[in-house]
């Protein structure tokens, strides 16, 4: 019974499922029936053909640029502007043979009609810029007239048979450029007469004032007027910033005039002088500070034609005898004379006026020190025709200083900044390299005690880097002074760069050696810090830079440094060059 129970189970499970099949299978026929139908509908259409064609093309384009790009992102080299580099070539002198790649170097072979032709060729690829380094792997004279290829004239258009009818492109949608960012403008923080320091600008005689600032650091700004023959002017500044303490040298013909403060209680100054009676006569006007420096330290400076005041003549009776003065001997030489052998004492924070007079005059003036304690002696405020230099001594110790400023800055003042390791007198030795000597030849010296500034190491080394390749490693200088103090970064080595120009100690300073365009060797430089004013720091830098070597196979295995033969201005030469290609940013 439990037997023909489970075969009637089954009887009825199987009627359903197979009228279920039965009705699937007839609605797949129809299905089927009714998309053929329909499909040949549509390949009937008209249309359907060209569209069939245009989307396989660009199916086929995109399978194609989805297989290379995986490459061109990897390379990342702008090949259409090294090629293009690569043909600028002149047909009449050069011909390029065969270019070989391997990684990142492209191997150029080709003949030339002179070697000259080699090196200009050479020169265009360095200049295109899409090449890290060039380097010329041989030259080797060979037998033979160098040939200019003949240009093949092209071949007559083709008369087409029948006629094409073009394949509808798709409509493009423009997307509208991005607008570039606008740059902003650095503001200007100088005077508008900057700059002016050695090449002197006009002033008219009573004109409105001209407003100048005393910025950058060191500033001094120099006027030009003409005096006409027998009348007088006055010079003067005004309308100081605080800070500003104006010290004005004014020089015509052999005549120089200076004046600090015009009276007590100011810091303008002013200087009143006559032009000679019988000609006219160009003044300049220079005009220092012996204040502070900074884009909002301003002044006014004016020119005016004034009328003397003539003293009332003194009436002598005419019978009274004529009253005889004789003139006393004027003393030329500065109020701290004699002090060539015996130095004259000058106290920290005072500023004292000296000239180079008599002839050979030297001054030494001698400072007390304190161990421990960093100290600065400044010339400034000189006249025309004196250039200072400043020898210190101290405890079996000498530091010099000719010129502070750099070359071409028209500033001949001098700066010396000395520690002292004990107690006692510093002697400071002050000359005139100009060796002119005058009773107007004069300068002013001043004495401080200033904080002081340390940067170990004593020199930095790179290390070595490949042409053409990465930089070396950045090295990282701690900065440290006896107190915070501000200093400045500068250096005239060209590959130095540093992560900053200004800060306060403590800090440390990045400094990086760009070494994109130094050829192989030992390359030295230097860099300076500067702080408190007019102290001066220099570390010396080093970076090594090895040739590169080519790993690129030749025709017999291996490459050699370029040869060097005497070859014939029109003797036809073989040339082998290697270029680096320079890789560029390619987002895929």
């Amino acid at each position: 019974m439990l037997l023909w129970l489970g075969v009637l189970g089954l009887v009825i499970l199987f009627i359903p499922l197979y009228l279920t099949s039965k009705t699937l299978v007839e609605e797949v026929a129809r299905l089927e029936s009714e998309v053929f139908s329909r499909q040949t509908a549509v390949a009937a259409a008209p249309e359907a053909g060209p569209l069939v064609v245009t989307l396989t093309a660009v199916h086929n384009q995109t399978l194609q640029i989805d297989t290379i790009l995986p490459t061109l992102v990897s390379e990342n080299v702008d090949w259409p502007g090294a090629l293009s580099a690569v043909n600028q070539a002149n047909d009449d002198q050069i011909q390029i043979t065969t270019l070989e790649q391997s990684g990142s170097q492209l191997l150029i072979r080709g003949r030339a009609a002179s070697e000259d032709a080699v090196n200009s060729y050479t020169r265009l690829l360095e200049g295109s810029g899409q090449f890290a380094a060039v380097e010329v792997q041989s030259i080797v004279p060979v037998v033979g007239l160098f040939q200019t290829p003949t240009p093949t004239a092209p071949p007559p258009p083709a008369t087409p048979t029948t006629a094409v009818t073009p394949t509808p492109l798709p409509t493009a949608t423009l997307i509208p450029a991005t607008p570039k960012p606008t740059a902003t403008a650095t503001p200007k923080l100088t005077d508008d007469y900057e700059w002016d320091d050695a090449h002197a600008n006009p002033i008219f005689v009573g004109a409105p004032p001209q407003a100048h600032n005393f910025y950058p650091d060191f500033d001094v700004d120099c006027v030009i007027f003409l005096a006409k023959a027998g009348r007088t002017y006055e010079v003067s500044t005004d309308f100081l910033a605080p800070g500003v303490d104006t010290f004005l040298t004014v020089t015509f013909g052999d005549v120089s005039l200076t004046n600090d403060d015009a009276q007590l209680g100011t810091l303008g100054s002013r200087v009143t002088l006559q032009a000679p009676p019988d000609k006219d006569i160009e003044v300049s006007v220079q005009v220092g500070n012996r204040g502070v420096y900074g884009p909002d330290k301003w002044y006014d400076l004016q020119v005016v034609e004034i009328v003397p005041i003539t003293p009332t003549p003194t009436i002598t009776p005419t019978n009274a005898p004529p009253t005889i003065t004789p003139s006393p001997t004027p003393n030329l030489r500065d109020s701290h004379e004699p002090n060539d052998v015996d130095p004259n004492p000058i106290a920290i924070g005072e500023a004292q006026i000296h000239n180079f007079y008599p002839s050979g005059d030297v001054d030494k003036i001698g400072l007390l020190v304190k161990n421990g304690r960093f100290y600065q002696i400044v010339t400034s405020q000189l006249a025309v025709g004196v250039d200072t230099a400043v020898t210190v001594n101290f405890n079996g110790q000498s530091w010099q200083n000719d010129d502070y400023d750099l070359p071409g800055s028209g500033n001949l003042a001098s700066a010396v900044c000395f520690p002292a390791q004990a107690d006692g007198t510093a002697v400071a030795t002050i000359s005139n390299v100009g060796q002119q000597f005058g009773g107007n030849k004069t300068y002013v010296v001043s004495a401080q005690e200033v904080p002081f500034l340390t940067v170990p190491p004593q020199a930095i080394n790179f290390g070595t880097a490949t042409q053409g390749g990465s930089n070396p490693p950045a090295q990282t200088v701690q900065i440290d002074g006896t107190e915070p103090l501000a200093w400045q970064f500068s250096t005239e080595t060209p590959w130095l760069i540093a992560a900053a120009i200004t800060g306060t100690t403590p800090s440390t300073l990045s400094l990086t050696a760009n070494i994109a365009g130094l050829a192989p060797g030992v390359h030295e430089g230097e860099f300076t810090l500067g702080w408190a004013d007019f102290c001066r720091q220099t570390v010396p830098v080093s970076v090594t830079i090895d040739p590169v070597t080519s790993s690129l196979p030749g025709g017999n295995g291996r490459y050699f440094p370029a040869a060097k033969f005497a070859l014939l201005q029109d003797q036809t030469i073989e040339f082998v060059i290697l270029v680096t290609l320079q890789p560029v940013s390619v987002t895929p």
